[in-house]
C-alpha cells in the first residue's frame, strides 16, 4: 500500500478514537498521531472501534504485528474481554480453539508477571 493511502487510513482511524473518546485519560496535548505510535493504535481501535475500522487495520498492517499486539495487549484481559478476544482469535487470527488458547494466554501473562509459580 503506498505510503500516503496508509498516512490516510492511519488518520482517520486516530479521528474515529478521537470520536469515540478512546483517549480520555491522557493529556489532549499529548495525545497525536505522530506520539502515539503503531502498537497503541492497533490496540485502541481493536478495543474500541468496530469491525470496519478493524478490517482496515489489515490493509495498513502485517497480520503478525496486529496479532501480537493483540495478543499482549488484549488478550490476557481475562473475562471483560472474553467473547470480543474469543472472536478476534477465532475469526481474525484462525486460532482452532480459542477458549484454550485464551486461557493459556492469561496463565502465561500471569506468570511472566510473577503472580504464579
Amino acid at each position: 500500500m503506498p505510503n500516503s493511502r496508509k498516512n490516510n487510513t492511519k488518520r482517520l482511524l486516530f479521528r474515529h478514537l478521537k470520536r469515540e473518546r478512546a483517549f480520555w485519560s491522557y493529556d489532549p496535548k499529548s495525545v497525536t498521531l505522530a506520539r502515539i505510535g503503531d502498537d497503541f493504535l492497533i490496540e485502541k481501535v481493536l478495543y474500541h472501534l468496530d469491525w470496519d475500522d478493524i478490517m482496515k487495520l489489515f490493509e495498513i498492517y502485517p497480520n503478525s504485528q496486529i496479532n501480537r499486539v493483540w495478543k499482549n495487549e488484549l488478550c490476557t484481559a481475562g473475562c471483560w474481554l472474553e467473547d470480543t478476544n474469543r472472536l478476534f482469535a477465532y475469526i481474525l487470527f484462525d486460532v482452532k480453539n480459542p477458549d484454550k488458547y485464551l486461557k493459556n494466554q492469561q496463565r502465561n501473562s500471569l506468570k511472566h508477571a510473577g503472580t504464579l509459580h
